[in-house]
């Protein structure tokens, strides 16, 4: 009896790949959470055996999450509020210590709201049948194959 690798890592990392491409960054950009565009560049699809996995920057879970009240670095503010809203080093500097008080005093906007659906994209049923069709497509041809080398063996 012969054993069968029915799906390939490296095909489990390019559908991950594009369920990042046709479901999250839509929802990402829809929930207009870019700014600095790390989080884009950084987000993407691995795998190991058996096992799609999507990787992306720590902070993610401030984005789904949002941040309690705690004191953020200004210099940090001040990149995040130059690249938001496209701001002068002086404007972006003023706007990130009103930022940084306002996050002190009550958290960002998305812990303010309870979190963001960022992730729940993830397990909408949309994505599941794009998942399932898309390893059913790789799948199906090769244990059909199997099944009748199998008969004929």
């Amino acid at each position: 009896m012969t054993t069968l690798e029915v799906i390939t890592v490296e095909e489990i990392k390019s559908v991950m790949n594009e369920v990042v491409e046709k479901f999250l960054i839509p929802r990402f950009n829809k929930l207009n959470m870019n700014a600095t565009g790390d989080w884009l560049a950084a987000v993407g699809g691995e795998a190991e055996p058996n096992r799609g996995i999507i990787m992306g920057l720590d902070y993610t879970e401030k984005l789904v999450h949002g941040q309690e009240p705690t004191t953020v670095p200004i210099p940090d503010l001040k990149r995040w509020a130059k690249a938001k809203f496209k701001l002068s080093d002086a404007a972006a500097a003023v706007a990130a210590v009103r930022v940084q008080k306002k996050i002190e005093a009550v958290g960002t906007t998305w812990y303010e709201q309870g979190g963001s659906n960022l992730l729940e994209v993830l397990e909408e049923q949309d994505t599941i049948n794009f998942v399932n069709m898309k390893l059913g497509q790789i799948a199906t041809p090769r244990i059909k194959e199997h099944l009748i080398r199998q008969m004929i063996e």
